[in-house]
């Protein structure tokens, strides 16, 4: 049976963006972060991450090093009580013109199919605008993370954090 997800970008939404991150110990939450997922928790959602990775595709990295910076932030969330149900990444560069990268629709496509994903009830939340055209292409809500309160956006929302992301969507809820 499909369900509500939030799905997430992991750099620049959930953890600190550090280019061609390959080391787990650097991994650190963005403030909020918790809040903001016990928030969406209780309101019932369960949480997906979608990534593009080109420091795979780039040959700075391999895929397993990825993985442990993938690993590293699930295991901060789950200290915190909050699962991640799946994480889905694209490995290519852009110049690979690959049907995975957001924002390409290939690996919402996936989650939709393999994990249930209900995207009519579900958001998006990204810092780029490419993980806005991606949410809004498999028919997800939106909501870009913004690095100042007078950033333009073309999502549904805008917001400085993820636990006002959170209390937007709450507040969206309330009002059906």
């Amino acid at each position: 049976m499909p369900s509500s997800y939030i799905l997430l970008d992991r750099d620049g939404t959930l953890i600190k963006h550090i280019p061609y991150l390959i080391e787990p110990t650097q991994v650190e939450l963005l403030p909020k972060v918790i809040e903001g997922m016990a928030l969406f928790k209780e309101l019932g959602f369960k949480f997906g991450i979608i990534t593009n990775q080109s420091v795979v595709g780039r040959g700075l990295a391999t895929r397993g090093d990825v993985d442990k910076v993938n690993a590293r932030v699930i295991l901060l969330l789950e200290r915190e009580d909050i699962s991640i149900s799946f994480v889905l990444v694209c490995p290519h560069k852009p110049s690979d013109m690959c049907t995975c990268r957001k924002p390409s629709p290939q690996l919402g496509i996936i989650a939709i199919e393999e994990f249930g994903v209900d995207a009519s009830s579900s958001y998006m939340i990204g810092d780029a605008s490419s993980d806005i055209s991606f949410g809004q292409t498999i028919g997800c809500q939106t909501i870009q993370i913004i690095k100042s309160p007078n950033e333009a956006s073309n999502a549904d929302y805008a917001t400085l954090d993820l636990y006002n992301a959170a209390k937007f969507v709450q507040s969206q809820r309330e009002r059906v």
